[in-house]
């Protein structure tokens, strides 16, 4: 009995592992030769003109250093988060949904952050005569580890309806989540909300961070995250709008 238990533990230990399956095929190990760390790779499709690739890369891993000859690529990221980084450029946090487009024989290099994995799907042209990619050194840890350059600020309007018999207790949560972050957190430089004076359930909030890694850092928090579910019922719509300030309109 004990020995089907131990049986049973290890099949829905494997059901586990293949519930945590890429969006295209990635079952290979890459070689240890041009990557640091775990690397899982397939060739989803092969042209004469295109290779089309996909990468997951484990927390922590990257590839080395490399170019690809007369070749230009294109990277898009699946899931998850990592950094991209070109021969003389500081690196780059990537997340789900970034587009990295490398020029022919531009040096580069791409992996995973420490604390998490990422997917990508790679589009490579294929130059007659020339090799797909020429690996040069493998990334060191200082490299690696170095810090990430901070981006623009990043300005958002949130629209929001709340349910009406819920209106008070929503403004305590939204007063002290907005209180509490603007204190504590460096890269949250502003959050100012505002009511409509025609319907009060109508609430607008001015958000502006420091880079798109302070907002990341913000929603992962513990204030934030108990502002996000002890509203959930709250609230009957939710509109986050990108925005451009207009140099010069406020002094």
């Amino acid at each position: 009995m004990k020995k089907l238990a131990f049986l049973l533990g290890v099949f829905l230990l494997s059901l586990t592992t293949m519930a945590q399956q890429t969006i295209f095929p990635a079952q290979h190990l890459a070689p240890e030769e041009f990557n640091t760390g775990t690397v899982h790779i397939s060739v989803v499709s092969h042209s004469e003109h295109q290779m089309t690739t996909n990468f997951l890369f484990e927390k922590g891993s990257r590839n080395s250093w490399h170019y690809h000859p007369n070749a230009t690529q294109v990277l898009m990221v699946l899931d998850g988060e990592g950094y991209y980084q070109e021969e003389g450029k500081d690196k780059q946090l990537i997340r789900k949904g970034d587009v990295i487009v490398t020029a022919p024989n531009t040096r580069h290099w791409n992996g995973a952050t420490p604390d998490s994995s990422i997917e990508c799907l790679t589009v490579t042209d294929i130059v007659p005569g020339e090799e797909h990619a020429v690996q040069l050194q493998k990334v060191t840890d200082e490299e690696f580890n170095s810090p990430v350059k901070a981006g623009e600020k990043l300005v958002r309007l949130a629209e929001i309806e709340v349910v009406p018999e819920f209106l008070e207790e929503y403004m305590a949560f939204a007063k002290e989540v907005g209180k509490t972050s603007v204190k504590v957190e460096p890269g949250v430089l502003t959050l100012f909300s505002m009511q409509t004076k025609e319907d009060p359930c109508k609430i607008y909030i001015l958000e502006i961070y420091a880079d798109q890694e302070a907002y990341q850092s913000h929603i992962q928090t513990a204030h934030f995250k108990k502002y996000k579910e002890g509203t959930a019922k709250m609230v009957k719509s939710l509109k986050l709008i990108d925005v451009n300030p207009l140099a010069g309109m406020i002094r």
